[in-house]
C-alpha cells in the first residue's frame, strides 16, 4: 500500500504543480493584459490631446497661410512665370512700337484685355484689318500677331473662336491658349 500511496502522491503532486503552473500562466496573462490596456489608454489620451492641439493649429490664421503657401509652391515649381511673362511683354511692347508707315492706311492693333492664370492665357484684341492678325511681312520684318504667340514655347492650343465687327472699323476677337504644365 505504501507503493500505491506513493504513486497517488506523485500523481497528486504532479497535478497540483500543473494546476499551479496553469494558475501562474493565467495570472501572468491577466497582468500583461492589464499593462497593455494601460499603455493603450495612455497612448489614446496622448493622441486625443495631440488631435485637439492639431485642430487648434488648423484653425489659426498662420497655419492656413503656411498651408496655402506650401500648396502654391507645389503648383508653381513647374511653372516658372518669371521666364515667360517677359516674352509676352516683349511682344506687346514690339506691337506698341510698330511704325505706322509699314501698315495699310489707318490700320491698328489694340489690346483691350489681358488675362493669365496657371492654366490659360486670354487676350482680347481689336484689329482694323484681319491682315494684321495673319500677315507676315519679310520686307518690314513684321511677324503676324498669331504667329508671335504660337512661337512662345509655353503656350499651346491657340484658338480664336469668333470675330465680331464693331464700329464698322474694327474686328474684335479673343485669342485663347493653354499654358503647358511643364513650363517648357
Amino acid at each position: 500500500m505504501d507503493q500505491f500511496r506513493s504513486k497517488r502522491e506523485y500523481i497528486f503532486k504532479f497535478l497540483v504543480m500543473v494546476f499551479i503552473a496553469v494558475l501562474a500562466g493565467y495570472i501572468y496573462f491577466l497582468a500583461s493584459n492589464y499593462v497593455i490596456n494601460q499603455k493603450i489608454k495612455n497612448n489614446q489620451e496622448t493622441l486625443n490631446k495631440q488631435n485637439i492641439d492639431l485642430e487648434k493649429y488648423k484653425q489659426s490664421t498662420w497655419y492656413n497661410k503656411l498651408y496655402l503657401i506650401r500648396e502654391l509652391e507645389k503648383s508653381s515649381q513647374s511653372m516658372p512665370r518669371s521666364e515667360h511673362i517677359p516674352k509676352i511683354i516683349s511682344i506687346l511692347e514690339d506691337l506698341k512700337s510698330v511704325d505706322s508707315s509699314w501698315t495699310w492706311e489707318n490700320d491698328s492693333i489694340i489690346l483691350s484685355d489681358f488675362k493669365v492664370n496657371l492654366n490659360e492665357i486670354s487676350l482680347k484684341w481689336r484689329v482694323s484689318n484681319l491682315k494684321l492678325l495673319y500677315y507676315n511681312s519679310p520686307w518690314w520684318k513684321f511677324k503676324a500677331l498669331i504667329d508671335r504667340f504660337q512661337d512662345l514655347d509655353f503656350i499651346e492650343d491657340m484658338k480664336i473662336k469668333t470675330y465680331d465687327k464693331i464700329w464698322e472699323k474694327y474686328f474684335e476677337f479673343v485669342l485663347n491658349g493653354k499654358i503647358k504644365n511643364n513650363g517648357k
